[in-house]
């Protein structure tokens, strides 16, 4: 019998040549004269940033194109540009294979807004941004209120409670705020000057754990930055006896002398993590037909490498138990990411390493300790360990690679994906197989 040693990807067509865009389950997604001229032979980047509600869970996501004149025109007119951009990127990606279900909030120049480009975008999935460069002149208010009577969203992007920008409060929805460089942004008087209007207000550039406390203080509505992708460290020595056993069960199945009998003793010591294993097996995911009844027969029809990996992604969701989802989240994309593009980079035998090392990467904001210190108390090869200590060869360059694309920084990405050889199609296809994957993983 043959054993999967990954779940089987979910592979998505992306158009790499001038083509009419995919029609979409909410609407038609027209391509636009510009979109047409666009060199689609040049790189075409999208990722996205969760923007969470007060009780952690994800309300939509900002999506970061490729959206500069330098990096993806030659066009001398940067607004045209970014509209483009915007538009083809909307186009080639599809909203639902970058963000499911929930709101998508894109950005909008005052050009594309004109131009009404936002047309291709479904309005019941989408959150337009104005970006604090647009004037509220008569044209832009205008186009705005149509819009808004059609069932379109506005977002205001980096509000600063400037009176210039107060013409525009009245056809925004969403109000974002600069939480580092808005004057008023951390009184709770600020803010309830702009709910008491009907609107609500998103704290971004929240990248602590306190400053979001902070923020929700101030009662903010939602919150967009990667303060959940932060370690906070615990101040105690003892960790919760949860995420002790968790550590030692992850520890134990890292060995290289590994043994059945002592897997089964853990297996014993925690019912639900046995009822677990069990239930994948048995499931339509595993692929197995006949009912397993033990857990000895579990193990052995498991087998080590898949064990090793089935163990690390449940350890790992369960040490974000007390964490907003969305950290299990990035931390099982970044290591499906990191190894879907492992064969590109001559990696492939690495495979388990590289997903191992996307997934450690966040363990520190889980667990509330260093990663030297828990690295410590897990038996992972050399190369995790200096993938995730120094970002030294051979994995520490894709995982810079992974986090650069996850975060929008297209300069590293284009420098990092030349120095492992890694194209923007191979990209793209990774990226967003990643998302969907880690999304139904944590779903199931």
């Amino acid at each position: 019998m043959s054993l999967p040693t990954s779940t089987e990807a979910f592979m998505f067509n992306l158009p790499w040549t001038k083509r009419p865009a995919r029609a979409s389950a909410a609407a038609a997604e027209p391509v636009a004269p510009d979109a047409e001229a666009a060199d689609m032979s040049k790189p075409l980047y999208a990722a996205r940033q969760p923007i969470l509600g007060r009780d952690d869970q994800v309300f939509g996501y900002e999506i970061l194109f490729r959206d500069s004149a330098e990096n993806r025109f030659s066009a001398k007119d940067a607004d045209k540009a970014s509209a483009s951009s915007i538009e083809t990127s909307a186009a080639a990606f599809g909203l639902t294979s970058l963000v499911g279900e929930r709101l998508a909030f894109v950005n909008l120049t005052k050009d594309a807004l004109l131009a009404e480009y936002f047309r291709m975008l479904p309005k019941e999935r989408t959150v337009l941004e104005l970006l604090e460069t647009i004037e509220p002149d008569a044209q832009v208010l205008d186009t705005c209120r149509r819009a808004r009577a059609e069932g379109y969203r506005f977002a205001l992007d980096d509000y600063t409670f400037n009176e210039s920008a107060a013409p525009l409060l009245e056809v925004a929805d969403i109000i974002k705020v600069d939480f580092r460089l808005a004057a008023h942004a951390r009184k709770a008087q600020a803010v309830d000057s702009l709910k008491t209007r009907g609107l609500r207000v998103l704290a971004e550039k929240v990248e602590t754990i306190e400053e979001h406390r902070i923020a929700l203080a101030a009662g903010y509505d939602y919150f967009q930055g990667y303060y959940y992708c932060k370690p906070e460290m615990v101040q105690t020595r003892d960790l919760p006896p949860a995420k002790v056993s968790v550590l030692r069960f992850m520890a134990e199945v890292a060995k290289d002398d590994v043994s059945f009998d002592r897997l089964e003793d853990l297996f014993r010591t925690d019912p639900g993590l046995t009822l677990r294993l069990l239930r994948y097996l048995n499931s339509a995911a595993f692929g197995w037909r006949h009912e397993i009844p033990s857990m000895r027969q579990a193990l052995a029809v498991m087998g080590l490498r898949p064990l090793r990996k089935w163990a690390t992604m449940l350890g790992m969701m369960q040490l974000c138990d007390d964490r907003p989802r969305e950290l299990a989240v990035t931390a099982l994309s970044r290591g499906r990411f990191a190894e879907r593009i492992g064969p590109a980079t001559g990696l492939q035998p690495q495979g388990d390493d590289l997903f191992l090392t996307g997934m450690l990467s966040l363990v520190d904001t889980m667990v509330g300790r260093p990663i030297p210190e828990i690295i410590d108390t897990l038996s992972v090869p050399d190369s995790v360990r200096t993938a995730l200590l120094a970002h030294e060869n051979p994995l520490g360059p894709v995982l810079d690679l992974v986090t650069a694309y996850e975060q929008g920084d297209w300069k590293k990405v284009d420098a990092t994906s030349q120095s492992v050889h890694v194209n923007a199609r191979q990209l793209d296809e990774a990226y967003v197989d990643s998302l969907q994957w880690a999304e139904e993983t944590v779903a199931a």
